[in-house]
């Protein structure tokens, strides 16, 4: 038998081809068929659309306070690239401003005490009368500055240097208003209605 004989190729062949298949390693089952990676890709799409969605509403919502602006900026870069499927660094939010110092009490009658622990070069006071029963003070910038109520009045205690501006506002009953900045001579004040309003100077003497 010639081994150009037709009949006998044929044969070989097939008994290789049985061969390689009993020895073909089997192909595993795709963990995600074709209808899964569709829908994937179609709910990616939607994500992309909706984190586009977002970002213009977050951005039309702060564009004129450039803190804000800046957080959504860096937000909206993490959105997207959440959308893209790629990783980002955590977004930490912009840290809330302090919040002001205050007090608020009943003063004795008669004479109210205000002490100021020392003269700034920087920074305000002002005395303010009010139609109410109790006084208040409120601090804002000149950080570590402290207010004391005391029977007759309040201190503020504040560093060298802090310039913290304080409002304090006292009962229009009142009959005297002392302010003394430091060592220098008591300024008074005579409160007659609600609604008045005096700057007092912190600057040390000259």
């Amino acid at each position: 038998m010639s081994a150009d004989d037709p009949d006998l190729v044929a044969r070989r062949g097939e008994r290789l081809g049985a061969l390689l298949r009993a020895t073909d390693p089997p192909v595993p089952a795709m963990a995600y068929p074709a209808e899964r990676i569709a829908y994937a890709v179609h709910r990616r799409s939607v994500v992309r659309w909706r984190a586009a969605a977002a970002i213009a509403v977050l951005a039309a919502a702060a564009i004129g306070v450039p803190p804000v602006r800046a957080w959504i900026v860096k937000t909206a870069g993490v959105l997207w690239s959440t959308a893209a499927g790629h990783r980002s660094a955590p977004v930490v939010a912009p840290p809330a401003a302090a919040a002001p110092n205050s007090v608020t009490f009943t003063p004795a009658p008669g004479t109210f005490q205000l002490r100021v622990a020392r003269p700034q070069a920087g920074g305000s006071l002002t005395v303010e009368t009010v139609a109410d029963t109790t006084a208040a003070a409120v601090v804002t910038g000149g950080t570590g500055t402290g207010l004391v109520v005391l029977p007759d009045g309040l201190r503020i205690d504040e560093a060298a240097g802090a310039a913290p501006n304080v409002v304090v506002r006292v009962p229009a009953t009142i009959a005297h208003i002392v302010v003394t900045v430091g060592s220098a001579a008591p300024t008074i004040l005579t409160p007659s209605r609600p609604g008045q309003r005096w700057a007092v100077d912190l600057r040390p003497p000259r």
